[in-house]
């Protein structure tokens, strides 16, 4: 990492708990369109095996970190006060699956969830959606509207793979990372990308898609950064918590 990327990582960021973190993440896609009326549920695997969760009673808006739940690999709660959502088998199940993936959501956006429905991966037509290949993602067409059963669930699993982002037909999304940072960077990649191939499509024009090598260059950055994107995710973290300054 060179030195004006640590600056980009440092600058101006409190020192945050694994549990702000979880729940800075929860706040910031909020105001990415994450934000349906139903709750998402998230994952943050720790060092020790055991899990970081959100609780199934508050909005992604609205969790602090002190409401962050603990819970085992099974989905037993360990230490707070909330109720474990039902459908965390999905995640628990995935993480056994794919041990070197540390950070799981689902939830319902509003651009990616019309996506869904219509059974479709939109098109890529800015630098944004670009960010991961198409090889990231996968519609799962065969999800039946639940996730609390565990033949159905890690059928699932198996269908995802290695994706990073999949849409789940009629439903929502389930978002993986290696990480908090390049969660974040995944579930806003998705989300745009639907946003803006749903508006081009508005427009009554198929649109014109981004070339080939335009989208090679664009992987090509993120991979260099082990899948994340300098800054971003810092720049995120200082809105949410206030910390961007005066302009003067």
């Amino acid at each position: 990492m060179t030195t004006v990327d640590m600056r980009l990582r440092r600058h101006n960021l409190p020192e945050l708990s694994p549990q702000a973190e979880l729940a800075l993440l929860a706040r910031i896609l909020w105001r990415e369109g994450y934000d349906d009326h139903q709750v998402g549920h998230m994952t943050y695997r720790q060092p020790d095996g055991t899990y970081l969760a959100l609780p199934h009673e508050l909005g992604w808006n609205e969790v602090c970190a002190s409401d962050v739940l603990r819970i085992d690999g099974d989905g037993n709660l360990l230490e707070g006060t909330w109720t474990v959502p039902p459908p965390i088998i999905l995640h628990t199940e995935y993480h056994k699956a794919r041990p070197g993936t540390n950070v799981t959501l689902h939830h319902h956006p509003r651009f990616a969830t019309i996506w869904s429905a219509a059974g479709e991966l939109p098109p890529v037509y800015d630098q944004l959606s670009a960010m991961l290949p198409d090889s990231a993602y996968v519609l799962y067409d065969d999800y039946d509207g639940t996730a609390e059963q565990l033949e159905p669930v890690r059928r699932m699993v198996a269908a995802i793979g290695g994706a990073r982002c999949a849409l789940l037909r009629n439903h929502g999304v389930f978002v993986v990372g290696d990480n908090i940072e390049q969660a974040y960077l995944n579930a806003l990649s998705l989300e745009w990308r639907c946003r803006q191939a749903w508006m081009v499509r508005a427009l009554g024009t198929a649109g014109r898609a981004m070339p080939e090598g335009g989208r090679q260059a664009i992987e090509g950055g993120i991979a260099r950064f082990n899948g994340t994107s300098p800054g971003k995710w810092e720049w995120a973290v200082r809105r949410e918590l206030g910390l961007v300054g005066d302009l003067l």
